[in-house]
Protein backbone atom coordinates (compact mmCIF):
# COMPACT_ATOMS: atom_id res chain seq x y z
CA UNK A 1 0.00 0.00 0.00
CA UNK A 2 2.93 2.11 0.85
CA UNK A 3 4.24 1.81 -2.60
CA UNK A 4 0.66 2.41 -4.21
CA UNK A 5 0.43 5.68 -2.14
CA UNK A 6 3.91 6.43 -3.40
CA UNK A 7 3.34 6.29 -7.09
CA UNK A 8 0.22 7.97 -6.94
CA UNK A 9 1.47 10.53 -5.83
CA UNK A 10 4.58 11.28 -6.97
CA UNK A 11 4.64 13.53 -10.42
CA UNK A 12 4.51 11.79 -13.54
CA UNK A 13 5.83 13.17 -16.93
CA UNK A 14 7.00 15.85 -14.85
CA UNK A 15 3.92 17.09 -15.02
CA UNK A 16 1.36 15.86 -11.61
CA UNK A 17 0.64 12.57 -10.10
CA UNK A 18 -2.56 11.07 -10.22
CA UNK A 19 -3.27 12.46 -6.69
CA UNK A 20 -3.10 15.77 -5.63
CA UNK A 21 -3.17 17.77 -2.17
CA UNK A 22 -6.14 18.83 -1.28
CA UNK A 23 -7.58 20.53 2.11
CA UNK A 24 -6.06 19.55 5.42
CA UNK A 25 -3.73 16.25 4.91
CA UNK A 26 -6.54 14.83 2.34
CA UNK A 27 -5.64 14.45 -1.40
CA UNK A 28 -7.92 14.32 -4.41
CA UNK A 29 -7.56 12.93 -8.23
CA UNK A 30 -5.44 15.29 -10.61
CA UNK A 31 -9.13 16.79 -12.46
CA UNK A 32 -8.10 15.91 -16.08
CA UNK A 33 -8.67 12.31 -14.55
CA UNK A 34 -11.99 12.88 -13.44
CA UNK A 35 -13.40 14.55 -16.63
CA UNK A 36 -11.73 12.39 -18.41
CA UNK A 37 -13.95 9.29 -17.16
CA UNK A 38 -16.88 11.85 -17.22
CA UNK A 39 -16.14 11.97 -20.86
CA UNK A 40 -15.81 8.90 -21.26
CA UNK A 41 -19.13 6.85 -18.99
CA UNK A 42 -22.34 7.90 -18.15
CA UNK A 43 -24.42 8.34 -14.88
CA UNK A 44 -25.76 4.74 -15.43
CA UNK A 45 -22.43 3.24 -14.90
CA UNK A 46 -21.77 4.31 -11.30
CA UNK A 47 -22.14 1.77 -8.70
CA UNK A 48 -24.59 2.20 -5.91
CA UNK A 49 -21.73 3.23 -3.28
CA UNK A 50 -20.83 6.01 -5.20
CA UNK A 51 -24.61 7.21 -4.79
CA UNK A 52 -24.99 5.86 -1.16
CA UNK A 53 -21.81 8.46 -0.48
CA UNK A 54 -22.69 11.88 -2.72
CA UNK A 55 -26.00 11.87 -0.73
CA UNK A 56 -24.04 11.08 2.30
CA UNK A 57 -22.17 14.39 1.53
CA UNK A 58 -23.92 16.51 -0.87
CA UNK A 59 -25.04 20.26 0.73
CA UNK A 60 -27.71 21.79 0.10
CA UNK A 61 -26.41 23.67 -3.21
CA UNK A 62 -26.12 20.54 -4.77
CA UNK A 63 -28.75 18.28 -4.27
CA UNK A 64 -30.77 19.40 -7.27
CA UNK A 65 -27.64 18.60 -9.38
CA UNK A 66 -27.27 15.13 -7.74
CA UNK A 67 -31.16 14.58 -8.68
CA UNK A 68 -30.92 15.57 -11.86
CA UNK A 69 -27.75 13.23 -12.78
CA UNK A 70 -29.79 10.42 -10.76
CA UNK A 71 -32.65 10.92 -12.78
CA UNK A 72 -30.52 10.33 -15.97
CA UNK A 73 -29.22 7.17 -14.63
CA UNK A 74 -32.40 5.84 -13.31
CA UNK A 75 -31.99 6.23 -9.93
CA UNK A 76 -35.32 7.85 -9.40
CA UNK A 77 -35.18 6.18 -5.50
CA UNK A 78 -31.48 8.41 -5.33
CA UNK A 79 -33.13 11.48 -7.26
CA UNK A 80 -36.04 11.67 -4.97
CA UNK A 81 -33.85 10.93 -1.34
CA UNK A 82 -31.45 14.10 -2.49
CA UNK A 83 -34.51 16.17 -2.93
CA UNK A 84 -35.93 16.19 0.32
CA UNK A 85 -34.52 18.56 2.40
CA UNK A 86 -35.04 20.94 0.11
CA UNK A 87 -38.22 20.09 -0.69
CA UNK A 88 -39.16 20.09 3.32
CA UNK A 89 -37.47 23.76 3.00
CA UNK A 90 -40.25 24.77 0.06
CA UNK A 91 -37.62 24.69 -2.22
CA UNK A 92 -39.23 25.86 -5.47
CA UNK A 93 -37.15 24.14 -8.05
CA UNK A 94 -36.80 21.08 -6.13
CA UNK A 95 -40.63 20.93 -5.71
CA UNK A 96 -40.74 21.04 -9.80
CA UNK A 97 -38.16 18.21 -10.17
CA UNK A 98 -39.39 16.01 -8.03
CA UNK A 99 -43.17 16.05 -9.23
CA UNK A 100 -41.78 15.56 -12.61
CA UNK A 101 -39.93 12.77 -11.42
CA UNK A 102 -43.15 11.52 -10.15
CA UNK A 103 -44.89 12.06 -13.79
CA UNK A 104 -42.18 9.86 -15.01
CA UNK A 105 -43.43 6.88 -12.57
CA UNK A 106 -47.09 8.30 -13.33
CA UNK A 107 -47.73 8.96 -10.04
CA UNK A 108 -50.17 12.07 -10.58
CA UNK A 109 -51.91 12.82 -7.18
CA UNK A 110 -48.01 13.31 -6.07
CA UNK A 111 -47.17 15.06 -9.12
CA UNK A 112 -50.17 17.35 -8.64
CA UNK A 113 -49.29 18.11 -5.00
CA UNK A 114 -45.47 19.25 -5.44
CA UNK A 115 -46.99 21.17 -8.46
CA UNK A 116 -49.35 22.92 -6.40
CA UNK A 117 -47.08 23.52 -3.52
CA UNK A 118 -45.00 25.62 -5.61
CA UNK A 119 -47.49 27.41 -7.19
CA UNK A 120 -48.93 28.30 -4.02
CA UNK A 121 -45.47 29.97 -3.32
CA UNK A 122 -46.13 31.90 -6.48
CA UNK A 123 -44.14 30.18 -8.43
CA UNK A 124 -44.89 29.86 -12.57
CA UNK A 125 -43.23 26.55 -13.73
CA UNK A 126 -45.27 25.20 -10.38
CA UNK A 127 -48.64 26.46 -12.45
CA UNK A 128 -47.75 25.83 -15.64
CA UNK A 129 -46.58 22.03 -14.89
CA UNK A 130 -49.95 22.23 -13.50
CA UNK A 131 -51.35 22.69 -16.93
CA UNK A 132 -49.15 20.29 -18.26
CA UNK A 133 -50.72 17.31 -16.01
CA UNK A 134 -54.20 18.91 -16.76
CA UNK A 135 -53.47 18.50 -20.63
CA UNK A 136 -52.34 14.51 -20.08
CA UNK A 137 -54.99 13.66 -18.31
CA UNK A 138 -57.41 15.59 -21.07
CA UNK A 139 -58.72 18.23 -18.90
CA UNK A 140 -58.27 20.98 -21.22
CA UNK A 141 -60.26 23.68 -18.96
CA UNK A 142 -58.31 23.01 -15.98
CA UNK A 143 -55.55 23.25 -18.53
CA UNK A 144 -56.84 26.42 -19.51
CA UNK A 145 -56.83 28.16 -16.13
CA UNK A 146 -53.84 26.74 -15.60
CA UNK A 147 -51.36 27.83 -18.41
CA UNK A 148 -53.44 31.36 -18.05
CA UNK A 149 -52.41 32.38 -14.43
CA UNK A 150 -48.77 31.13 -15.70
CA UNK A 151 -48.86 33.24 -18.09
CA UNK A 152 -50.08 36.46 -16.24
CA UNK A 153 -47.16 35.37 -13.57
CA UNK A 154 -44.84 35.39 -16.81
CA UNK A 155 -44.07 31.91 -18.32
CA UNK A 156 -43.39 32.49 -21.58
CA UNK A 157 -43.77 28.58 -22.43
CA UNK A 158 -46.91 28.45 -21.49
CA UNK A 159 -48.52 30.78 -24.32
CA UNK A 160 -47.66 28.09 -26.70
CA UNK A 161 -49.18 25.10 -24.72
CA UNK A 162 -52.37 27.38 -24.18
CA UNK A 163 -52.53 27.38 -27.89
CA UNK A 164 -52.45 23.76 -28.05
CA UNK A 165 -55.38 23.77 -25.46
CA UNK A 166 -57.23 26.28 -27.97
CA UNK A 167 -56.63 23.94 -30.77
CA UNK A 168 -57.76 20.82 -29.30
CA UNK A 169 -60.68 22.76 -28.45
CA UNK A 170 -61.67 23.78 -31.76
CA UNK A 171 -60.88 27.40 -31.52
CA UNK A 172 -58.06 27.42 -34.15
CA UNK A 173 -58.10 31.34 -34.51
CA UNK A 174 -57.42 32.10 -30.86
CA UNK A 175 -54.69 29.53 -31.17
CA UNK A 176 -52.99 31.17 -33.68
CA UNK A 177 -52.96 33.97 -32.19
CA UNK A 178 -51.40 33.23 -29.28
CA UNK A 179 -48.62 31.51 -31.08
CA UNK A 180 -48.23 34.60 -33.35
CA UNK A 181 -48.15 36.53 -29.97
CA UNK A 182 -45.71 33.76 -28.28
CA UNK A 183 -43.47 33.43 -31.25
CA UNK A 184 -42.96 37.77 -31.32
CA UNK A 185 -41.92 37.39 -27.99
CA UNK A 186 -39.52 34.68 -28.48
CA UNK A 187 -41.38 31.25 -27.01
CA UNK A 188 -39.35 28.30 -28.85
CA UNK A 189 -42.40 26.12 -28.63
CA UNK A 190 -45.14 28.72 -29.58
CA UNK A 191 -43.02 29.58 -32.41
CA UNK A 192 -42.80 25.87 -33.80
CA UNK A 193 -46.94 25.47 -33.96
CA UNK A 194 -46.85 29.06 -36.02
CA UNK A 195 -43.99 27.77 -38.20
CA UNK A 196 -46.36 24.84 -39.24
CA UNK A 197 -49.25 26.60 -38.87
CA UNK A 198 -47.57 29.24 -41.76
CA UNK A 199 -46.14 26.33 -43.89
CA UNK A 200 -49.80 24.54 -43.72
CA UNK A 201 -50.92 28.14 -45.40
CA UNK A 202 -48.37 27.85 -48.13
CA UNK A 203 -46.55 31.11 -46.33
CA UNK A 204 -43.16 29.63 -46.79
CA UNK A 205 -40.98 32.73 -45.68
CA UNK A 206 -43.32 33.83 -42.81
CA UNK A 207 -42.99 30.10 -41.68
CA UNK A 208 -39.23 29.71 -41.84
CA UNK A 209 -38.57 33.23 -40.02
CA UNK A 210 -40.65 31.56 -37.58
CA UNK A 211 -39.10 27.92 -37.36
CA UNK A 212 -36.00 30.15 -36.73
CA UNK A 213 -36.98 31.07 -33.31
CA UNK A 214 -37.53 27.45 -32.73
CA UNK A 215 -34.70 26.40 -34.36
CA UNK A 216 -32.36 28.59 -31.69
CA UNK A 217 -34.80 27.44 -28.62
CA UNK A 218 -34.20 24.01 -27.01
CA UNK A 219 -36.52 22.22 -29.82
CA UNK A 220 -34.14 19.62 -31.39
CA UNK A 221 -37.11 18.44 -33.66
CA UNK A 222 -36.98 21.97 -34.66
CA UNK A 223 -33.31 22.74 -35.10
CA UNK A 224 -32.96 19.74 -37.35
CA UNK A 225 -36.19 20.51 -39.77
CA UNK A 226 -34.25 24.24 -39.85
CA UNK A 227 -30.98 22.85 -41.01
CA UNK A 228 -33.02 21.37 -43.76
CA UNK A 229 -34.43 24.71 -44.49
CA UNK A 230 -30.80 25.90 -45.21
CA UNK A 231 -29.34 22.80 -46.67
CA UNK A 232 -32.55 23.94 -49.77
CA UNK A 233 -30.97 27.54 -49.24
CA UNK A 234 -27.88 25.95 -50.70
CA UNK A 235 -26.45 27.27 -47.02
CA UNK A 236 -24.32 24.23 -45.96
CA UNK A 237 -22.26 25.39 -43.72
CA UNK A 238 -24.67 27.22 -41.22
CA UNK A 239 -27.26 24.02 -41.92
CA UNK A 240 -24.29 21.62 -40.15
CA UNK A 241 -23.68 23.82 -37.37
CA UNK A 242 -27.64 23.92 -36.56
CA UNK A 243 -27.57 19.91 -37.01
CA UNK A 244 -24.66 19.60 -34.46
CA UNK A 245 -27.17 21.81 -32.22
CA UNK A 246 -29.95 19.89 -32.92
CA UNK A 247 -28.36 16.37 -31.61
CA UNK A 248 -26.38 18.09 -28.96
CA UNK A 249 -29.59 19.77 -27.52
CA UNK A 250 -30.95 16.25 -28.13
CA UNK A 251 -28.26 14.46 -26.29
CA UNK A 252 -28.84 16.99 -23.19
CA UNK A 253 -32.28 16.51 -23.05
CA UNK A 254 -32.25 12.72 -23.36
CA UNK A 255 -29.35 12.15 -20.93
CA UNK A 256 -31.63 14.17 -18.43
CA UNK A 257 -34.20 11.09 -19.05
CA UNK A 258 -36.54 13.07 -21.30
CA UNK A 259 -37.80 10.66 -23.91
CA UNK A 260 -37.87 12.82 -27.05
CA UNK A 261 -34.62 14.14 -26.09
CA UNK A 262 -34.07 10.45 -26.78
CA UNK A 263 -35.83 10.14 -29.95
CA UNK A 264 -34.27 13.23 -31.73
CA UNK A 265 -30.96 12.00 -30.87
CA UNK A 266 -31.62 8.79 -32.79
CA UNK A 267 -33.16 10.58 -35.31
CA UNK A 268 -30.25 12.58 -35.59
CA UNK A 269 -27.47 10.21 -35.20
CA UNK A 270 -29.09 7.99 -38.29
CA UNK A 271 -29.64 11.12 -40.43
CA UNK A 272 -25.53 11.11 -40.08
CA UNK A 273 -25.00 7.61 -40.87
CA UNK A 274 -24.27 6.38 -37.18
CA UNK A 275 -26.28 3.52 -37.18
CA UNK A 276 -25.07 1.71 -33.78
CA UNK A 277 -25.98 5.64 -32.22
CA UNK A 278 -29.09 5.92 -33.23
CA UNK A 279 -30.02 2.52 -32.18
CA UNK A 280 -28.86 3.18 -28.58
CA UNK A 281 -31.23 6.46 -28.34
CA UNK A 282 -33.86 4.96 -29.63
CA UNK A 283 -33.74 1.80 -27.42
CA UNK A 284 -33.63 4.37 -24.59
CA UNK A 285 -36.16 6.38 -25.94
CA UNK A 286 -38.35 3.32 -25.41
CA UNK A 287 -37.12 2.84 -22.16
CA UNK A 288 -38.25 6.07 -21.21
CA UNK A 289 -41.66 5.22 -22.19
CA UNK A 290 -41.39 7.15 -25.86
CA UNK A 291 -43.67 5.28 -29.08
CA UNK A 292 -41.59 5.85 -31.54
CA UNK A 293 -43.51 6.36 -35.29
CA UNK A 294 -40.73 4.66 -37.40
CA UNK A 295 -39.12 1.50 -38.04
CA UNK A 296 -35.70 1.28 -38.87
CA UNK A 297 -35.10 -1.91 -41.89
CA UNK A 298 -31.11 -3.24 -42.76
CA UNK A 299 -30.57 -4.71 -45.31
CA UNK A 300 -27.38 -7.70 -45.67
CA UNK A 301 -24.23 -6.34 -46.86
CA UNK A 302 -24.38 -7.76 -50.54
CA UNK A 303 -27.97 -7.23 -51.71
CA UNK A 304 -28.59 -4.50 -54.11
CA UNK A 305 -29.89 -1.16 -53.44
CA UNK A 306 -30.54 0.56 -49.74
CA UNK A 307 -28.94 -0.49 -46.77
CA UNK A 308 -31.06 1.05 -44.50
CA UNK A 309 -34.30 2.84 -44.71
CA UNK A 310 -36.41 4.57 -41.67
CA UNK A 311 -40.06 3.62 -42.69
CA UNK A 312 -43.77 4.49 -41.13
CA UNK A 313 -45.40 1.96 -39.01
CA UNK A 314 -48.47 2.94 -41.06
CA UNK A 315 -46.61 2.32 -44.37
CA UNK A 316 -45.24 -0.89 -42.97
CA UNK A 317 -48.73 -1.66 -42.26
CA UNK A 318 -49.97 -0.90 -45.21
CA UNK A 319 -47.36 -2.88 -47.23
CA UNK A 320 -45.61 -5.01 -45.27
CA UNK A 321 -42.24 -6.19 -44.24
CA UNK A 322 -41.95 -8.16 -47.34
CA UNK A 323 -42.38 -5.40 -50.02
CA UNK A 324 -40.21 -2.70 -47.66
CA UNK A 325 -37.57 -4.78 -48.51
CA UNK A 326 -38.19 -5.61 -52.11
CA UNK A 327 -38.53 -1.93 -52.34
CA UNK A 328 -35.13 -1.49 -50.98
CA UNK A 329 -33.72 -3.00 -53.40
CA UNK A 330 -35.02 -0.59 -56.16
CA UNK A 331 -34.05 2.35 -54.65
CA UNK A 332 -29.91 3.64 -54.21
CA UNK A 333 -29.10 6.37 -52.15
CA UNK A 334 -28.35 9.08 -54.69
CA UNK A 335 -29.78 13.36 -53.76
CA UNK A 336 -32.05 14.22 -51.10
CA UNK A 337 -35.65 15.03 -53.40
CA UNK A 338 -35.83 17.86 -51.40
CA UNK A 339 -32.65 19.74 -50.71
CA UNK A 340 -30.84 18.23 -53.62
CA UNK A 341 -27.46 17.12 -51.39
CA UNK A 342 -26.22 13.89 -51.47
CA UNK A 343 -28.00 11.22 -49.41
CA UNK A 344 -24.23 9.95 -48.65
CA UNK A 345 -24.39 7.36 -45.99
CA UNK A 346 -27.36 7.98 -43.79
CA UNK A 347 -30.18 6.64 -43.03
CA UNK A 348 -32.79 7.74 -45.81
CA UNK A 349 -36.69 8.78 -44.42
CA UNK A 350 -39.43 6.85 -46.90
CA UNK A 351 -42.13 9.46 -47.85
CA UNK A 352 -44.77 7.67 -49.84
CA UNK A 353 -47.97 9.91 -51.51
CA UNK A 354 -50.84 7.64 -51.58
CA UNK A 355 -52.38 7.73 -55.66
CA UNK A 356 -55.10 5.05 -54.54
CA UNK A 357 -54.48 3.15 -57.44
CA UNK A 358 -50.35 3.28 -56.95
CA UNK A 359 -48.40 5.02 -54.83
CA UNK A 360 -45.08 7.06 -55.43
CA UNK A 361 -41.96 6.41 -52.95
CA UNK A 362 -39.37 9.06 -52.53
CA UNK A 363 -36.48 8.90 -49.94
CA UNK A 364 -35.05 12.45 -47.81
CA UNK A 365 -33.15 13.16 -45.36
CA UNK A 366 -34.43 11.53 -42.82
CA UNK A 367 -35.47 14.46 -39.98
CA UNK A 368 -33.83 17.52 -41.83
CA UNK A 369 -35.74 17.23 -45.17
CA UNK A 370 -39.33 14.77 -44.29
CA UNK A 371 -40.15 12.21 -41.47
CA UNK A 372 -41.32 9.18 -42.75
CA UNK A 373 -44.55 9.14 -43.62
CA UNK A 374 -48.02 7.43 -45.71
CA UNK A 375 -49.50 10.48 -47.30
CA UNK A 376 -52.96 9.70 -48.06
CA UNK A 377 -54.34 13.52 -48.19
CA UNK A 378 -55.80 15.10 -50.98
CA UNK A 379 -52.77 17.22 -50.47
CA UNK A 380 -49.41 16.29 -52.00
CA UNK A 381 -46.66 17.55 -50.46
CA UNK A 382 -44.51 18.40 -53.37
CA UNK A 383 -40.80 18.14 -53.45
CA UNK A 384 -38.40 20.77 -55.28
CA UNK A 385 -37.37 19.97 -58.49
CA UNK A 386 -33.97 19.12 -58.11
CA UNK A 387 -33.84 16.07 -60.50
CA UNK A 388 -33.90 12.37 -60.44
CA UNK A 389 -30.73 10.47 -60.30
CA UNK A 390 -30.24 8.24 -63.15
CA UNK A 391 -27.21 5.83 -64.38
CA UNK A 392 -26.66 4.33 -68.16
CA UNK A 393 -24.55 2.29 -70.14
CA UNK A 394 -24.69 1.46 -73.84
CA UNK A 395 -23.42 -2.15 -74.74
CA UNK A 396 -24.27 -4.87 -77.05
CA UNK A 397 -26.45 -7.51 -76.51
CA UNK A 398 -26.33 -11.10 -78.30
CA UNK A 399 -29.90 -12.30 -78.93
CA UNK A 400 -30.94 -16.05 -79.93
CA UNK A 401 -30.06 -19.79 -79.02
CA UNK A 402 -26.73 -19.99 -81.75
CA UNK A 403 -25.86 -16.30 -80.01
CA UNK A 404 -25.51 -14.88 -83.95
CA UNK A 405 -27.70 -12.25 -83.44
CA UNK A 406 -26.22 -8.88 -81.80
CA UNK A 407 -28.47 -6.11 -81.47
CA UNK A 408 -27.51 -2.60 -79.45
CA UNK A 409 -28.70 -1.82 -76.09
CA UNK A 410 -28.66 0.95 -73.90
CA UNK A 411 -29.34 0.32 -70.18
CA UNK A 412 -30.96 3.06 -67.76
CA UNK A 413 -31.62 2.84 -64.05
CA UNK A 414 -34.06 5.46 -64.43
CA UNK A 415 -34.44 6.63 -60.84
CA UNK A 416 -32.62 5.78 -57.56
CA UNK A 417 -34.16 7.98 -54.95
CA UNK A 418 -37.95 6.95 -56.39
CA UNK A 419 -40.00 4.10 -56.62
CA UNK A 420 -43.66 2.81 -56.62
CA UNK A 421 -46.06 1.24 -54.55
CA UNK A 422 -49.07 -0.28 -57.03
CA UNK A 423 -52.38 -2.07 -56.03
CA UNK A 424 -52.88 -5.24 -56.70
CA UNK A 425 -56.57 -6.69 -58.01
CA UNK A 426 -57.13 -7.92 -54.38
CA UNK A 427 -56.58 -4.62 -53.01
CA UNK A 428 -52.63 -5.26 -51.66
CA UNK A 429 -49.90 -3.18 -52.42
CA UNK A 430 -46.76 -4.55 -54.65
CA UNK A 431 -43.62 -2.60 -54.57
CA UNK A 432 -41.88 -1.89 -57.86
CA UNK A 433 -39.69 0.06 -59.50
CA UNK A 434 -40.35 3.40 -61.06
CA UNK A 435 -40.73 2.02 -64.74
CA UNK A 436 -40.72 -1.48 -63.19
CA UNK A 437 -43.68 -4.48 -63.79
CA UNK A 438 -46.79 -3.27 -63.55
CA UNK A 439 -45.97 0.61 -62.67
CA UNK A 440 -47.69 3.75 -64.46
CA UNK A 441 -44.47 4.67 -66.40
CA UNK A 442 -43.85 1.15 -67.64
CA UNK A 443 -47.26 1.02 -69.29
CA UNK A 444 -47.28 4.49 -70.42
CA UNK A 445 -43.90 3.75 -71.97
CA UNK A 446 -45.20 0.79 -73.50
CA UNK A 447 -42.82 -2.06 -71.90
CA UNK A 448 -42.66 -4.99 -71.22
CA UNK A 449 -40.63 -7.94 -68.53
CA UNK A 450 -37.60 -9.15 -70.33
CA UNK A 451 -38.45 -12.64 -69.40
CA UNK A 452 -41.81 -12.80 -71.60
CA UNK A 453 -38.61 -12.38 -74.22
CA UNK A 454 -37.52 -9.85 -76.79
CA UNK A 455 -39.71 -7.11 -77.90
CA UNK A 456 -40.66 -7.02 -82.03
CA UNK A 457 -38.65 -3.57 -83.59
CA UNK A 458 -42.31 -1.51 -83.39
CA UNK A 459 -42.05 1.88 -85.33
CA UNK A 460 -44.24 3.91 -82.91
CA UNK A 461 -43.00 7.74 -82.03
CA UNK A 462 -43.42 7.53 -78.31
CA UNK A 463 -39.45 6.71 -77.81
CA UNK A 464 -37.40 7.86 -80.48
CA UNK A 465 -33.11 7.05 -80.61
CA UNK A 466 -30.78 9.56 -81.02
CA UNK A 467 -26.85 9.23 -82.21
CA UNK A 468 -24.27 11.72 -81.69
CA UNK A 469 -20.31 12.04 -81.79
CA UNK A 470 -19.52 9.10 -79.02
CA UNK A 471 -22.79 9.06 -77.66
CA UNK A 472 -26.47 7.45 -77.85
CA UNK A 473 -29.82 8.81 -76.67
CA UNK A 474 -33.41 7.61 -76.45
CA UNK A 475 -36.08 11.03 -75.36
CA UNK A 476 -39.36 9.09 -73.93
CA UNK A 477 -42.19 10.70 -71.74
CA UNK A 478 -40.28 14.01 -71.43
CA UNK A 479 -37.03 11.89 -70.57
CA UNK A 480 -33.80 12.03 -72.11
CA UNK A 481 -31.63 9.52 -71.15
CA UNK A 482 -27.76 8.83 -73.00
CA UNK A 483 -24.85 6.93 -72.84
CA UNK A 484 -21.50 7.14 -73.87
CA UNK A 485 -21.03 5.03 -77.14
CA UNK A 486 -18.19 3.53 -79.32
CA UNK A 487 -18.03 4.01 -82.54
CA UNK A 488 -18.36 0.19 -83.70
CA UNK A 489 -21.42 0.61 -81.45
CA UNK A 490 -23.27 3.52 -83.45
CA UNK A 491 -22.54 1.82 -86.61
CA UNK A 492 -24.76 -1.24 -84.95
CA UNK A 493 -27.62 1.12 -84.23
CA UNK A 494 -27.91 2.60 -87.87
CA UNK A 495 -27.75 -1.00 -88.73
CA UNK A 496 -30.04 -2.44 -86.61
CA UNK A 497 -32.33 1.08 -87.25
CA UNK A 498 -32.75 1.45 -83.51
CA UNK A 499 -31.82 0.23 -79.85
CA UNK A 500 -33.01 -2.10 -77.25
CA UNK A 501 -34.30 0.05 -74.72
CA UNK A 502 -33.25 -1.57 -70.82
CA UNK A 503 -35.13 -0.07 -67.53
CA UNK A 504 -34.15 -1.80 -64.53
CA UNK A 505 -33.04 -0.93 -61.20
CA UNK A 506 -30.75 -2.93 -61.17
CA UNK A 507 -28.01 -1.06 -62.42
CA UNK A 508 -26.02 0.48 -59.47
CA UNK A 509 -24.15 4.08 -59.49
CA UNK A 510 -20.79 2.34 -59.93
CA UNK A 511 -18.46 4.39 -62.35
CA UNK A 512 -17.67 1.59 -64.87
CA UNK A 513 -20.19 -1.53 -66.37
CA UNK A 514 -18.34 -5.29 -67.12
CA UNK A 515 -19.96 -7.16 -69.68
CA UNK A 516 -21.04 -9.70 -66.35
CA UNK A 517 -22.67 -6.81 -64.33
CA UNK A 518 -25.03 -5.65 -67.30
CA UNK A 519 -25.46 -9.52 -67.90
CA UNK A 520 -26.74 -9.23 -63.95
CA UNK A 521 -28.95 -6.33 -65.64
CA UNK A 522 -30.58 -8.68 -68.37
CA UNK A 523 -31.57 -11.11 -65.19
CA UNK A 524 -32.52 -9.10 -62.79
CA UNK A 525 -36.64 -8.91 -61.76
CA UNK A 526 -37.76 -5.66 -62.77
CA UNK A 527 -35.92 -5.65 -65.74
CA UNK A 528 -38.21 -3.60 -68.65
CA UNK A 529 -37.79 -3.72 -72.44
CA UNK A 530 -38.85 -2.10 -75.44
CA UNK A 531 -38.04 -1.27 -78.99
CA UNK A 532 -36.42 1.89 -79.67
CA UNK A 533 -36.52 3.20 -83.52
CA UNK A 534 -33.51 5.63 -84.29
CA UNK A 535 -35.17 8.99 -85.89
CA UNK A 536 -35.93 8.46 -89.27
CA UNK A 537 -33.32 11.01 -90.72
CA UNK A 538 -30.51 9.82 -88.56
CA UNK A 539 -31.37 6.24 -89.65
CA UNK A 540 -31.06 7.26 -93.23
CA UNK A 541 -27.99 8.68 -93.02
CA UNK A 542 -26.22 5.92 -90.55
CA UNK A 543 -27.54 4.04 -93.46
Amino acid sequence: MDDAWNWATDVVLGVTGPLVPSKGETYKPFDYLVSDIARRSGPDELPDLVWDEALRVVDNSRRSLVAMVARSAGQLDVAKNALVPLVQADDQEALNILGALEVSEKNWEDARRYFARASKLGDSTGTHNLGVLCALKDDLHGAREWYTLAIERGELQSVGALGVVYERLGNRDKAVELWKRGTEAGDPGSAFHYAEWLRAKWQSDESIEALKVAADGEIPFATLSYAGVLLRKKDHETANAYVAKAYSEAVKQGTLGDPLGSLMAGVTAYSFGNVDLGRKWWERARNNGCEIDWALFEAPVDFPGLRHLAVSWETLDKVGEEQVRLLMQTLWAGDCLDCGYPLGGGVPALYVDDMRTHADAKIFHFGLCRFPHWNDSASISIAKDVGISWKSASAPVVIGKDASHVIPALFVNPSFEEAQFVMNDDQTWQATSQYGPHSVLSSALDLRPLWSGFPSKNVDSSALAFVGEEEVAVAALHQVWSAPATREFLTLVGQSGGVLLVLSSALGPEDVYTMEALADVLQSWDAMVRWVPLRREIANNAT
